[in-house]
């Protein structure tokens, strides 16, 4: 990857509610932008986010990742947020260093606790963000 001025580099949060599919968006990125040959899976223990023992284990994030990504000429740093209200501190923390804030809402489970704690604290940080509604297809 080669480096970037901060003009060309963009910090992204994806935050939600747990199990919204906010790493399974953070995939879709990397193989999109070809820095990924497949799709992992969270059941499988596949995703590039999902680092940890634990995470495989639980089949949920506890960590934010940061997710480089390369598209037309800029670095964009995906940071894929645990969901989970255990974990928001993680979520705080990636939203203090974001310059937007991609909000997923499960189409099945509409919007959740910690959907509604990820725009709050996106709104204290003053973030633009923009809502994704996820799982479309159940």
């Amino acid at each position: 990857m080669k480096e970037y001025t901060t003009e060309f580099l963009r910090n992204i949060a994806l935050v939600s509610h747990g199990g919204a599919g906010k790493t399974m968006l953070a995939e879709a990125f990397l193989h999109v932008t070809g820095a990924t040959t497949r799709l992992g899976k969270v059941e499988d223990g596949t995703t590039i986010s999902d680092y940890d023992d634990e995470e495989h284990r639980r089949k949920i994030s506890i960590y934010t990742s940061v997710i480089p990504v390369e598209h037309r000429d800029h670095k964009i740093n995906v940071l894929d947020a645990p969901g989970y209200t255990d974990f928001v501190g993680e979520m705080v923390s990636a939203l203090s260093v974001a310059d937007g804030a991609v909000i997923l809402v499960d189409a099945v489970a509409g919007i959740e606790v910690g959907t509604e704690l990820a725009w709050r604290y996106a709104d204290q940080f003053n973030l633009p963000r923009f809502i994704v509604v996820n799982k479309m297809d159940r």
